[in-house]
């Protein structure tokens, strides 16, 4: 437990809450339970109570937080924050003040601590640069999880130990244990398609390396190891610059990863760049490749931008200014589509493929839509294809086998498919709709794996991971300075934040969403244990009545408990078995 009577206060605070600077958390939970191979995280929240001295200022209090476990493997952020008022988010209190936290910073779980000798400043983390400050001003906080990457480890309880100790006289201010119970069964691996999509311009540009060098490449590797450590398995795949955001008439950065030649018979095709591509995805753990759209975005009325060579020269073979029934593109389409997926099965992808017509197109679009799909899909045959949509009528018409449904017509959807996915956009979704906004509670966005669970979804999809242009691709900012700046809508276009000692900095938001990708599995767990009735049954009577797109924790304490009925559930039938 905390020493309440030193000059710091701290808390054990669950990952269903942040913490906001103005928050004074009225107890610790210290008692968590967990699948052997699942993440468990949460946080300590800590905020000093010194007075002010005889100079009239308060002051400082460095500290650093050693975080221990004999057993379990042990991964810690500080947590910052970013310029957007905590009062606005969901799960703050009325009165909160201050920016919204989000962005983790990796430090050491346990640094060495150094002695000085030095009246101004006696000790020192040895090799942190992510330094603590514990402040009367602010609560500040850090993210904990163990067993970050999934490993299967021993039943039973573990401990986890917590100390705060002053930088200024080297003792131990607070302390706190905390149980980690994990049950004596595994979650099975995720069979959902997970993508977030990756916007490879943004990487250069934010990164300042030149598009797919030696750099670009590693930088990419981290991004990618990064998602899958975070539960996504799909990868968007440029093979040529997917036509997602662009106003007609301009074009975004070219990031075409296929060479093409155009030859007097046709074309040649160049993938060893695509090669490459695939090895480090492939080695950062993705499972599923997700081909860029081969027709314009909201309704296919035009080609995509292929560059190629022809004569001696690179020129845009095709682009927004092609029709998307042109017969010299849709004959390249059909040559390169051959060209790909023998590619791809030399490459032993050929069954890890998504393939994509257009983005949401509309009900006015259904003939354009129909006559790019007919030009197609005798190439495409026997490969997945599906496209984020909300007009049922793609589905009706046989258009689009694979919907990815906006949650908000789910119910539209349901009984009607045979199997869809799930997607939202962020900008548009109805207040009760599950959402990873800066403004979302953590439940909101956890929610989503019973969402998918329910509605029996393939996946999941969202448009954004690491965009940092705005509306329509114009203009570069930084998201952890300006948050709103895409169509002032916090969070909609990112996950990540760029920069850091590891090339990037997870969110909170992006653990939540981890979250609910390990809710999801363990109801596909209880299922087998069970049946689907009976799981869906459980869920249902926890919430009072049928679960749907707008079922929603009222709480964090909710969400925390809805999980742990499901884990008494699956622990019951192990032992039972």
């Amino acid at each position: 437990m905390s020493n309440q009577a030193s000059p710091l206060c701290s808390w054990i605070v669950p990952s269903e809450h942040r913490v906001f600077c103005g928050d004074l958390p009225r107890e610790s939970v210290t008692s968590y339970r967990a699948m052997r191979n699942e993440p468990i995280s949460f946080s300590l929240a800590y905020r000093a109570t010194l007075s002010k001295g005889a100079n009239g200022r308060v002051p400082d209090m460095p500290i650093s937080v050693s975080v221990t476990s004999d057993t379990l493997p042990l991964t810690v952020y500080k947590v910052l924050s970013v310029p957007f008022p905590a009062a606005e988010c969901e799960d703050a209190a009325a009165e909160a003040v201050g920016p919204c936290p989000d962005m983790l910073v990796r430090r050491n779980a346990a640094p060495a601590i150094r002695y000085l000798g030095d009246r101004i400043a006696p000790y020192i983390e040895e090799g942190e640069r992510v330094l603590l400050n514990a402040s009367c001003a602010m609560t500040g906080s850090l993210f904990v999880t163990a067993n970050e990457g999934g490993e299967a480890l021993p039943a039973g309880r573990h401990r986890v130990c917590l100390r705060v100790i002053s930088l200024r006289t080297g003792e131990t201010l607070a302390a706190h244990e905390v149980t980690v119970e994990l049950i004596d069964a595994l979650l099975p691996e995720s069979e959902l398609i997970y993508t977030t999509w990756f916007h490879y311009d943004c990487l250069a540009e934010s990164h300042r390396v030149p598009l797919w060098s030696d750099e670009y490449f590693r930088i990419l590797g981290s991004y990618i190891r990064n998602a899958t450590r975070h539960g996504m398995n799909t990868l968007l795949t440029p093979a040529f610059t997917p036509p997602l955001d662009t106003p007609v008439g301009t074009e975004r950065m070219n990031v075409q990863l296929v060479g093409v030649r155009k030859t007097h018979g046709g074309y040649d095709f160049d993938f060893s760049l695509l090669r490459r591509f695939v090895a480090v995805a492939r080695e950062n753990g993705i499972r599923t490749f997700e081909h860029c759209h081969l027709f314009s975005q909201w309704g296919a009325t035009q080609a995509i931008n292929v560059y190629g060579e022809e004569g001696g020269r690179t020129v845009r073979l095709f682009g927004w200014d092609t029709p998307a029934s042109d017969p010299a593109y849709l004959s390249f389409l059909r040559e390169y589509l051959t060209a790909f997926v023998a590619f791809a099965e030399e490459e032993g992808i050929g069954d890890c493929l998504l393939f994509h017509i257009s983005d949401e197109p509309k009900e006015a679009q259904l003939e354009s839509y129909a006559a790019a799909l007919r030009a197609v899909e005798g190439s495409l045959r026997g490969k997945t294809v599906g496209d984020a949509l909300s007009d049922i009528a793609f589905y009706r018409h046989g258009l689009v086998r694979l919907p990815i449904v906006d949650i908000a017509h789910a119910d539209e959807f349901d009984g009607e498919c045979e199997e869809m996915m799930l997607y939202y956009t962020g900008g548009e979704s109805k207040p009760g709709l599950t959402n990873r906004l800066l403004t979302s509670a953590p439940r909101k966005t956890r929610i989503l794996g019973l969402q998918l669970y329910r509605y029996r979804a393939r996946g999941f999809l969202h448009w954004a991971y690491n965009n940092c242009y705005g509306r329509m691709s114009l203009g570069l900012f930084d998201p952890a300075t300006d948050p709103c700046f895409y169509k002032n809508i916090p969070g909609v276009t990112y996950l990540v934040y760029p920069g850091g000692a590891e090339d990037l900095m997870p969110s909170l938001r992006e653990k939540q969403l981890c979250a609910a990708v390990n809710d999801h599995r363990a109801l596909c767990l209880l299922e087998s244990l069970v049946g689907r009735e009976r799981t869906l049954a459980l869920c249902e009577d926890f919430f009072g009545g049928t679960v749907d797109a707008l079922t929603l924790p009222t709480s964090g304490e909710e969400m925390r408990a809805w999980r742990e009925t499901v884990n008494e559930e699956i622990a019951r039938q192990v032992v039972a078995r």
